[in-house]
């Protein structure tokens, strides 16, 4: 399969009517593309013999590391799908059902913490492309630029679904935690 064939099918599904895949998805993707272009900016300099070699290890665990946070990424490209579908399972449950309403919050609580975890790897990868900036070739620097454009995207997208779940959660500890995470995630953009 060609790359543009899989980009236009998540974007057609993007599309359609149905919920999933949705802005929490949208989001990680992001979050994953700005991961991958930082992935084949560093390979791109690594390849290059006019790369130093003082730099060469440093880049080369960053590789590592920005691996990492791109499967993690791309995982919750499905978790949101799970989340919003163990939401609509607990709606599903009689109302006069006792367990209903907790199964309820609980699947709000997932649905609010998918999009928090997927913005907080975003976080991680963002601060680590910030710190192999300098090292990157110049002829490459705006993917890099790219990458922490869409990586910011990711953040903010993802505190938009955190903040949709938030005004349902009865749960205020639960609430002031997810919060505090939204500001201290803003305050990196």
């Amino acid at each position: 399969m060609e790359w543009y064939t899989a980009a236009d099918r998540f974007t057609e599904a993007l599309a359609s009517p149905d919920p999933t895949p949705g802005g929490g998805a949208a989001a990680a993707m992001a979050g994953a593309m700005g991961c991958a272009l930082a992935i084949m900016a560093v390979g791109t300099t690594l390849k290059r013999k006019a790369t130093p070699e003082d730099i060469r290890p440093k880049l080369t665990q960053s590789l590592k590391r920005l691996a990492a946070f791109k499967t993690e990424l791309k995982s919750y490209v499905q978790k949101d799908g799970e989340a919003y579908a163990a939401y609509l399972t607990a709606k599903k449950l009689p109302k006069e059902a006792p367990e209903r309403e907790q199964a309820v919050q609980d699947a709000l609580l997932f649905a609010a913490r998918v999009p928090a975890a997927a913005a907080s790897a975003a976080l991680h990868c963002l601060k680590e492309v910030e710190t192999i900036k300098g090292n990157i070739a110049e002829i490459i620097l705006s993917d890099i630029a790219c990458s922490r454009h869409l990586l910011q995207a990711c953040i903010k997208c993802s505190v938009e679904s955190i903040q949709a779940n938030l005004a349902f959660i009865k749960n205020e500890d639960r609430v002031n935690e997810l919060n505090k995470q939204i500001t201290t995630l803003l305050k990196a953009c």
